[in-house]
């Protein structure tokens, strides 16, 4: 099962609070959305409103294009999965699973058989006798993840459902719930904080700060090209320049920029650059010599300060390549290419 979701004009107050304003959305039947965002942006009051655990104060949201205001969380298509997973203690796997089925009068021998099919489906198979005390994290959250799809939810809601689990099990988890959204076709909507987590697993990422929506894309347009200043400072690291309108396009500490898109307004300007965009070398635009200051290795690159000869001295921070470690002290010319910079009108203000 599976099904859109429109919400028009949500706005959700928490007594003199507005914590959502004015938030428009369409969810394909089948995406896989995320919800991404700093702690107080409105993405879990969001999430809780599509649950039905909250009433918003103005609004609608239709699944399946039923109008959904008002109707108590047991009566929606729809299962919530949280992070502490609430799996019963006292309760074998099996019957975890068979929980919600169970509270729907479906018989005992049919019950126990989907919730073992989903055990094994998520990795269980032969675990369905065992307790969750018995379990590791990792295999707490795919029980937890097979009891939310037993009852065959339309739109499955995660909230931070990955969040108390170690990197390296994470990214495993991340991989799990790509690949059995992708088996199950269910409607995903997945609340996190990790802008890597929302890379690897998301169709669409929503980005969200004070209660409202910054940018809606693929995870490769939202990092790349992002909506505005804030979900590109939020989207990863950036480094961000000041820059003017100049008579042949922008002004900035390393001289002059033709802009990779077009202007509005008459400044000033951010321009924001990608760690991983700055090489070493002078073709594109040049920005001059730098020094090496500290470096860090990280598998797949070095992360280093550059510290710059412009007339600001401006530090840099860039993503090198791993083959070599820049040495402290070392002068590098730097470069960058221009059509893979963004630009934005300095007002705007990351949070």
């Amino acid at each position: 099962m599976t099904a859109p979701i429109t919400i028009a004009s949500l706005c959700h107050d928490f007594q003199d609070f507005r914590a959502l304003h004015d938030i428009d959305l369409e969810i394909a039947a089948g995406e896989y959305i995320v919800l991404l965002g700093p702690s107080g942006c409105g993405k879990t009051t969001l999430l809780s409103i599509l649950g039905g655990f909250i009433v918003p104060t103005q609004g609608a949201v239709k699944i399946g294009g039923r109008d959904m205001t008002g109707v108590a969380p047991a009566k929606r298509p729809t299962t919530t999965m949280f992070q502490d997973y609430a799996l019963f203690p006292h309760m074998t796997l099996r019957d975890n699973v068979a929980f919600g089925l169970r509270m729907r009068g479906m018989a005992r021998r049919e019950r126990h058989a989907r919730a073992e099919r989903l055990l094994e489906l998520v990795g269980l198979h032969g675990d369905a006798g065992k307790r969750p005390h018995e379990l590791s994290g990792g295999q707490r959250q795919r029980v937890a993840l097979a009891r939310a799809l037993a009852v065959e939810p339309d739109v499955l809601l995660l909230d931070e459902p990955l969040g108390a689990l170690d990197l390296k099990l994470r990214r495993t988890m991340q991989d799990e719930l790509k690949s059995l959204q992708r088996e199950f076709g269910t409607t995903f909507i997945h609340v996190t904080h990790d802008q890597e987590e929302a890379m690897a697993i998301a169709d669409r990422i929503v980005v969200m700060n004070r209660g409202r929506i910054e940018d809606v894309g693929p995870p490769t347009r939202v990092y790349q090209r992002p909506a505005s200043l804030f979900a590109a400072n939020f989207m990863g690291e950036t480094n961000r320049l000041p820059a003017t309108r100049g008579e042949h396009g922008l002004e900035t500490p390393f001289g002059h920029l033709a802009p990779p898109q077009a202007l509005i307004g008459d400044g000033p300007f951010t321009v924001c650059l990608r760690p991983e965009q700055i090489r070493s070398g002078t073709e594109g635009w040049a920005l001059g010599s730098a020094r090496v200051g500290d470096s860090a290795f990280f598998g797949t690159h070095f992360r280093c300060h550059l510290h710059c000869e412009d007339e600001a001295a401006t530090t840099l921070i860039a993503h090198l390549p791993p083959e070599v470690q820049p040495q402290p002290g070392a002068r590098l010319a730097l470069s960058v290419d221009p059509a893979q910079l963004s630009v934005f009108a300095a007002e705007e203000v990351s949070s």
